[in-house]
């Protein structure tokens, strides 16, 4: 035994600070490690520890670089040393968890993790905090922290990187059932076959060939009809410990009726609308729960999904700090046209052994590839540690690309000096793409989409001195950051630094060398920022000091969400009128914030609470919202297809009202490319028919999407004049490679084709497909004349129609002349005549 300093020491027991700032003076700190940060960090844990703390949830919102990880950490040792145990900070991924294990060490936390297969007896006796993956407890399985009133009583519970914890959440209270992997998924399609053929015959063809990108979503008339044998199925399944359903089955069995159903080529999702929180005991009746958030503008998504009070939401626990660190954000393109995304890949894609590390954020492993082929490094769960080690240890060999996730990836000081987004992040479920297609610009994807591109901003400036160059690429992404409707969904530091990026487009213009070259002006800005000119720096600081902490929007997202959660729960308990009530109360008291579609996304949302106890007036809604927004799904009867129709004169004022809608030419010109964008080869069918359709509005036509409107029909049809439509069928997802027009594919048409007959007859029709080949094979045949477009005239419409579009860079696009756009059209090859025999080439042979 060794020395007894108890009895030698005056203060006989010894007392656990229960303040977490007396607490971090007495860690065993790393050298490295000083005081606390003043004044954010010390009046941020004082603000908690004298009002916040006895809340059941509190919302921590620093910004990035201030040290919310060591914050979070105090907040737990001072619940444990109060004897609130015990305590539990929950991380998205393991790399986080790596970093807080890290940060807990050097600043000298106490804390245990998961080793084995039960949990530390340090956590459960309230001894330390235990660090750990979420998904240790959002799982319906979690034999650790129990599911329902088998869960573990947890004190405080701590999520970090909120946001990306509710994505782990979601993901959980999800059926993934594969059709290689389960013999589930045969069986629900077969169920449920007539009922999808009825909400889309093509798409329907095209999931039975087993297309991923082809979906379709059961309508809940059929789902609730169905339930019984839903369930037997599931069951059934669920017993054989199909991974698919087993994980999940403890968190939805007993609510199968209130989910979405959403088939594919490959898969089945089946998602509830509401989250289960409440099958989380742990988290669930936590006494104290902090929710740590970056400082993005809106946490609207926690009253929703959590179950937050909207008033926690609206008083967050923050420091009042306008801005922190320096970002030159740029758009490449909007300095030269020269600059897309192209070459600015080509470029920096290709560089290695840099003084500094450059980081590419793409949306998926496909948008990569370009990148991987210029020399760059692809990051996966694999090589992940290793790269980022090289990065600290200052080996910038290549530059590393990230997919889709980033989350908790931090990047700080020369780790990355170039940042590069790469198009716009991409929804990756079921059921997140059918809610995208019944209202793909609704207010909360565009929430969703500025936080998620906010996520990627951060991953490099992580301190109040680091600095970064970010640039923008992508038509689809640059449309976002470019409109200031999109940019009002940004944090007020965010949009001003994107305001401030705009700016530096227009200087690069105006101060630009008389024969200098487009990548040699970028470089030269870039390096204004990287090589620490006074002039940038002043003039960055000027402009964030003027930054306006404040919102545009007139869209009360939170009170919105508020709504929709009551609606839910009154839904979930047995209520169904009062859920519906809820929802026309949302319609009366925010009517002027929703669109027509999101209107029509409601009344369907009414329909669906209605069913159970009024079919008849479920359906009637149903009518009225498939009105609204042809979207959603088709009722069964009650509607009448409306044909669309354009007298000749009216295109020449429906280009003109098109215009009108663009305040300056470089909106118009954005609006445009992004559009052109998606009308190519093997991009997502939706994508491009729903380009096809804004391409042919743009141009005057009136269009329509039936197989997407009526669920049978062309993918897109325009009214080209009085009498004549233009009747287009997409397969832009064919392969390149592919010799023949296949025979379901001529089956598909001639099925759409009959249904067109039925509402369009005695009209001239020129029937058209979009696909690589203009071969038909042997076995098969059209039945009508039908002319094919290729990719080299599609490649040829596309640059006809954006030279179109520029010769209005010079005009006031609200007072442009009949005449003018008269003769631009005849100009660019846009009459319609040319549109049909320019652009598609002869007849395919015929049956």
């Amino acid at each position: 035994m060794g020395i007894n300093f108890g009895k030698r020491s005056q203060k006989k027991v010894t007392e656990k600070e229960v303040h977490p700032c007396l607490i971090y003076d007495k860690l065993d700190r790393h050298a490295s490690k000083g005081p606390l940060r003043k004044p954010v960090q010390e009046t941020v844990l004082n603000s908690w520890f004298d009002i916040y703390r006895n809340q059941k949830d509190v919302i921590l919102k620093l910004p990035t670089g201030e040290g919310k990880t060591i914050v979070g950490l105090l907040m737990l040792q001072s619940k444990l040393n109060e004897g609130k145990a015990p305590c539990l900070y929950l991380c998205p991924n393991n790399y986080l968890v790596d970093q807080v294990k890290s940060q807990a060490t050097e600043f000298g936390v106490p804390f245990c993790e998961i080793e084995g297969n039960d949990l530390p007896e340090a956590f459960i006796n309230g001894e330390k905090i235990l660090i750990t993956n979420s998904h240790m407890l959002f799982n319906g399985r979690s034999t650790k922290f129990g599911v329902g009133t088998k869960s573990l009583s947890v004190s405080t519970v701590l999520l970090d990187d909120a946001h990306s914890c509710i994505e782990v959440i979601k993901s959980s209270c999800k059926f993934n059932i594969k059709k290689s992997e389960s013999g589930a998924y045969q069986e629900l399609f077969d169920l449920f076959s007539d009922s999808l053929k009825s909400q889309g015959a093509g798409t329907f063809a095209d999931i039975k060939n087993e297309d991923y990108n082809a979906q379709l979503a059961i309508p809940y008339w059929d789902w609730q009809s169905k339930h019984d044998e839903v369930v037997q199925i599931l069951s059934k399944y669920n017993k054989q410990r199909d991974d698919g359903i087993w994980f999940t089955w403890e968190l939805l069995k007993d609510n199968l009726k209130n989910c979405l159903c959403v088939v594919s080529g490959r898969e089945i999702e089946v998602a509830t609308y509401s989250l289960p929180i409440e099958k989380f005991g742990s988290f669930f009746s936590a006494e104290h729960r902090i929710f740590m958030s970056a400082t993005i503008s809106d946490d609207s998504f926690f009253i929703r999904d959590l179950g937050i009070e909207k008033d926690v939401v609206e008083n967050p626990l923050t420091f009042d700090k306008k801005w922190s660190g320096e970002k030159m954000m740029l758009i490449p393109s909007l300095i030269d046209d020269e600059l897309n995304r192209e070459e600015i890949v080509n470029w920096i894609g290709s560089k290695k052994d840099t003084p500094f590390g450059i980081a590419v954020l793409t949306p998926s492993f496909g948008h990569s590839a370009i990148w991987q082929s210029c020399g760059s490094t692809i990051i996966n769960k694999s090589n992940l540690n290793q790269k980022i080690n090289e990065f600290k240890n200052g080996q910038f060999s290549r530059p590393i690309v990230m997919a889709s996730r980033y989350d908790g990836t931090d990047l700080p000081d020369a780790m990355c000096r170039i940042l590069i987004i790469d198009s716009l992040p991409i929804n990756e479920t079921l059921t997140e793409k059918y809610l995208d297609e019944c209202v793909p610009n609704s207010t909360f994807s565009k929430i969703k989409l500025a936080q998620t591109i906010e996520q990627g901003l951060g991953r490099a400036v992580r301190s109040e001195k680091d600095y970064c160059v970010i640039l923008f690429l992508g038509r689809d992404l640059i449309k976002q950051v470019r409109y200031k409707d999109s940019r009002e969904y940004f944090s007020p530091q965010t949009r001003k630094q994107i305001e401030i990026g705009l700016d530096l487009a227009k200087f690069a213009k105006e101060d630009r060398d008389d024969g200098q070259e487009a990548k040699q002006l970028l470089r030269s800005i870039i390096n204004q920022c990287l090589k620490r000119d006074e002039g940038w720096k002043n003039y960055y600081t000027e402009q964030m000091e003027s930054l306006i902490d404040k919102s545009d929007s007139a869209i009360k997202a939170d009170e919105i969400m508020k709504f929709e959660k009551a609606a839910e729960d009154l839904y979930y308990s047995g209520k169904p009128l009062e859920a519906a009530n809820k929802i026309q109360n949302l319609l009366d008291q925010l009517k002027g914030q929703f669109s027509t579609e999101e209107r029509g996304w409601y009344l369907q949302t009414m329909a669906r609470y209605k069913y159970a106890s009024n079919q008849v007036e479920a359906m009637a809604l149903q009518v009225e919202a498939h009105k609204l927004n042809r979207a959603l799904f088709l009722p069964p009867t009650g509607y009448e297809v409306s044909k669309i129709a354009l007298n000749a004169q009216d295109r020449l004022k429906n280009i003109k009202n098109n215009l009108v809608k663009f305040d300056k030419f470089e909106d118009l010109l954005i609006y445009v490319d992004e559009v052109l964008g998606r009308l190519s080869f093997g991009v997502e069918a939706d994508k491009f028919e729903r380009a096809m359709d804004e391409i042919g509005t743009l141009l005057g036509y009136k269009t329509e999407r039936p197989d997407k409107c009526w669920k049978s029909g062309p993918d897109n049809l325009w009214a080209l004049r009085e009498g004549e439509y233009l009747f287009i069928e997409c397969k832009n997802e064919v392969e390149d490679t592919r010799s023949f027009i296949e025979k379901h594919e001529t089956g598909q048409f001639s099925s759409n084709h009959a249904w067109y007959k039925r509402y369009y007859s005695d009209v001239k029709t020129h029937f058209t497909m979009v696909i690589p080949t203009k071969k038909v094979n042997s076995n098969t045949g059209f039945n009508e004349p039908v002319r094919i477009m290729r990719k080299g005239k599609l490649r040829q419409l596309k640059s006809k129609i954006r030279s179109f579009f520029i010769g209005f860079k010079t005009v006031d696009l609200k007072n442009i002349s009949d005449d003018f756009i008269r003769d631009s059209l005849s100009q660019y090859e846009l009459t319609t005549d040319n549109i049909i025999t320019n652009y598609f080439e002869d007849h395919v042979q015929m049956r």
